[in-house]
């Protein structure tokens, strides 16, 4: 497999190629696990890359891998293992991830994940299950807050600062599969969250809101009124497009600032440098506190380790409608999440790094078809920034669900020399790539149905649904690629 590197914007393989992955989440949340809960096995990578898949970021959790103060769950470990081994075997990259949310599952008495129960520090705040929504225990949960109070401060446990043991845990698993072909490298934190602060941050959240809705001028409110007397739900959430976000959620900025480079980039600086002290392979993914999600400028500055710009590092964005995980997410507005990832770009051009987005979709029904349109408008943004994606999230069947008829396309996925632009025209059913080859490696693109080009090409590996993995070699310069699929 092909080293990865990041060169300023781009993800570079080996032969120098700009590289688009994209993939899928597959996670694993539960509590107590023995092994890992997917059996990803030949059968599942033969699928996942047949429908065109390169990278899985894999979400594990700290409670999983140290269950017990300073002890590792080896068998746990052993089937990571046996998914890295077959991930180099059918050239798939693993992004590994520490996942949280609401800092920790708590014993399974409330709906979180992540740090296992010795890690925990409430001062004595009580964990409950959700009222309105799983997140809502971010801002309404004391128990959530004071957890990440203690992480943040580092303060310690039997000895040792909770942030150390956390290093001590990257470490070991940057020991294990450092030297791995298939390691793409290390997503720190899931959605890291500030702690108490957020108390502000939420009420900034809820007046922002309400003043955008009463006064903006961009709110077209009679709209908004009639599609609230006639319940039409979509039209009065669409009121609210993208055009007003920064408008409702600026004054939470200098906020999100101060935790930004008080509190995460120390974080990540010497987490970095711990997994630096074990292998210098893998790129460095930095994320968003998780209400960044919605909007809220990033202030990060790039990750450092032992005060020098660590090499190669990358942004991983996470970005949903705030209808997710409701029944109303048949009605996600693209042009929204747009906005929220329009502020992610920002981040990335003040970074100077590649980004594949870490999170995207959250359609908790992976048959439903009814929102595909939301998800190809977000899918065309991506290729618009020459962003990879890695979509939210496997559910153990999806490689023959509804799903892989919007998430399996024709994209590159590496391409020799620089990218000026490439989609994929749905109407035409027509795929282009506009680049300037370096005149001496191949370009690689996914098919993923027959096809007719008159590109000159020759065929890596068929795939069993028909699509195809194809490589063309062109002369130094300008070209353009055209791929028609056909029905």
């Amino acid at each position: 497999m092909d080293k990865i590197r990041t060169d300023e914007m781009r993800f570079v393989d080996s032969h120098a190629r700009t590289r688009i992955f994209n993939g899928m989440n597959i996670d694993d949340k539960l509590r107590d696990c023995k092994v890992f809960r997917y059996n990803l096995d030949e059968e599942f990578f033969k699928k996942y890359k047949s429908n065109g898949f390169d990278i899985i970021r894999l979400a594990v959790t700290w409670q999983n891998l140290e269950p017990k103060i300073e002890e590792y769950n080896e068998d746990y470990l052993k089937s990571i293992d046996k998914i890295f081994e077959l991930a180099e075997k059918y050239e798939v990259y693993i992004l590994l991830d520490m996942h949280q949310d609401l800092f920790s599952g708590n014993n399974g008495q409330s709906v979180g994940d992540g740090a296992p129960q010795w890690a925990v520090l409430t001062d004595g705040a009580k964990p409950r299950m959700p009222i309105f929504v799983w997140a809502d225990g971010y801002f309404l949960g004391k128990w959530v807050q004071k957890s990440f109070d203690h992480f943040w401060n580092n303060d310690k446990i039997m000895g040792k600062g909770l942030q150390d043991r956390y290093c001590e845990l990257w470490k070991m698993l940057a020991k294990r599969y450092g030297n791995s072909p298939a390691l793409f490298g290390f997503d720190i934190m899931n959605e890291p969250f500030p702690g108490t602060d957020s108390k502000r941050m939420f009420a900034h959240l809820v007046s922002g809101v309400a003043k955008t809705v009463l006064i903006n001028k961009k709110i077209n409110r009679g709209k908004l009124l009639k599609s609230a007397v006639k319940r039409d739900t979509r039209n009065m959430l669409d009121c609210i497009g993208g055009d007003v976000i920064r408008d409702a959620v600026y004054k939470i900025d200098p906020i999100q600032e101060k935790f930004d480079k008080e509190k995460y980039s120390p974080f990540l600086n010497k987490t970095a440098a711990a997994i630096r002290e074990v292998t210098d392979n893998g790129i460095i993914m930095m994320e968003q506190s998780y209400i960044c999600n919605s909007g809220i400028k990033q202030s990060c500055p790039p990750i450092t380790v032992n005060g020098v710009r660590e090499e190669n590092q990358c942004f991983g964005p996470h970005a949903y409608d705030f209808s997710v995980d409701t029944p109303l997410y048949q009605y996600a507005n693209a042009s929204r999440v747009k906005a929220f990832f329009s502020e992610m770009r920002n981040t990335q051009e003040r970074l100077n790094v590649p980004v594949v987005v870490g999170e995207w979709g959250g359609c908790s029904d992976n048959t439903d078809t009814s929102w595909f349109p939301h998800a190809y408008e977000l899918l065309d943004y991506f290729d618009e920034n020459h962003w990879g994606q890695i979509y939210w999230d496997y559910h153990g069947d999806d490689m023959d669900a509804p799903l892989m008829e919007m998430l399996s396309r024709t994209h590159p996925v590496a391409v020799a020399g620089e990218i000026n632009s490439y989609s994929y025209n749905r109407k035409n059913n027509t795929f282009t790539l506009d680049y300037i080859s370096d005149g001496e490696n191949e370009t690689i693109i996914y098919v993923h149905k027959p096809f007719e080009t008159n590109n000159e090409y020759s065929i890596i590996e068929e795939y069993e649904n028909g699509a195809a993995l194809i490589s063309l070699k062109s002369d130094k310069g300008s070209h353009e690629i055209k791929i028609c699929i056909k029905d």
